[in-house]
């Protein structure tokens, strides 16, 4: 018998619907790693008319619909892993179709790859303080990952489960697998940004951090200076208890769907159970089984 060859499997990327239009042009590549004011700047970026992508971008439903989430689960098995081709300009420009400027991760994890797709983009390197930078990713990356709660909502959910492996691959990519080690992860952050610095020229380069606010940012990208205060977004640990106050719910419809609702079933047996054991109940549904009857008959 002649062997049977199987088609392969697109990949998620591949099975993006195509558009008529060209995509959005890119223009700019905010490359600083999360936490470092990411938020902030995919705030900002928008009240200067721009529409940038950020983590939070992958909860849209429309991203939703074309599975944002197993895309860049597809990227970081083929760029960790060597799993499948890996994403370049043609994987970006579906993934990113709506988008004219990128922040946080993951985007900023393929930060060599945007950077050869787009090499006309401008370029912000969001930075802070190294040790505060360490401890606010141990307040959201390793809070979520590491979180009992979590851990319990990934059983039951999906989408929450895969959103954990989003974190985790995060912070793999940048330690070579160790996550966990806690001074890989700050020499990642020195190493990221002397990369940054050595991949940009200094024309298309700003090096930014919150506290500078609008005027670097405006003078940088040819934009007048909003009126408005800089927006100072995603303080502290919102990511965590955000996400976390997901996984709750989770927890909550999932524990309602699988014990309280059958429970009330089976409580409405029981109950039925129990009337229909009572003699009254079958003298009674005779007689009015019979006046039925005799009513029908003489009308």
């Amino acid at each position: 018998m002649a062997n049977v060859m199987q088609k392969p499997t697109p990949r998620w990327v591949d099975r993006l619907p195509s558009h008529s239009t060209e995509p959005k042009q890119m223009q700019v590549l905010c490359l600083g790693l999360s936490r470092t004011g990411t938020m902030s700047l995919w705030d900002a970026l928008k009240r200067l008319g721009y529409t940038p992508y950020h983590f939070k971008e992958v909860s849209k439903p429309e991203n939703i619909k074309d599975r944002h989430v197993l895309c860049w689960r597809e990227a970081f098995y083929a760029k960790l892993y060597g799993s499948g081709a890996p994403y370049g300009k043609v994987e970006f420009d579906k993934l990113l179709y709506r988008y004219d400027a990128v922040t946080d991760a993951p985007a900023v994890n393929f930060s060599s790859e945007l950077l050869a797709a787009y090499p006309y983009a401008k370029v912000i390197l969001s930075k802070r303080d190294p040790d505060k930078w360490l401890e606010s990713i141990q307040r959201s990356y390793h809070a979520v990952i590491e979180s009992p709660v979590f851990k319990m909502a990934a059983v039951v959910d999906v989408p929450l489960s895969i959103l954990g492996e989003l974190f985790e691959l995060v912070l793999r990519d940048w330690t070579g697998g160790d996550w966990r080690n806690r001074a890989k992860i700050r020499q990642a952050y020195e190493a990221h940004n002397d990369r940054i610095r050595s991949l940009v020229p200094k024309e298309r380069l700003l090096e930014w951090e919150p506290r500078d606010g609008w005027e670097p940012i405006c003078e940088f990208l040819g934009k007048n200076v909003p009126e408005e205060v800089f927006p100072h977004s995603n303080k502290g640990d919102d990511v965590s208890r955000g996400v976390l106050l997901a996984a709750r719910i989770r927890i909550v419809k999932w524990t309602f769907r699988k014990t309280i609702v059958p429970l009330g079933f089976i409580g409405m047996v029981v109950a039925g159970w129990i009337v229909l054991r009572r003699p009254a109940f079958w003298t009674g549904s005779t007689n009015r089984c019979l006046g039925f009857l005799r009513n029908f008959i003489q009308t």
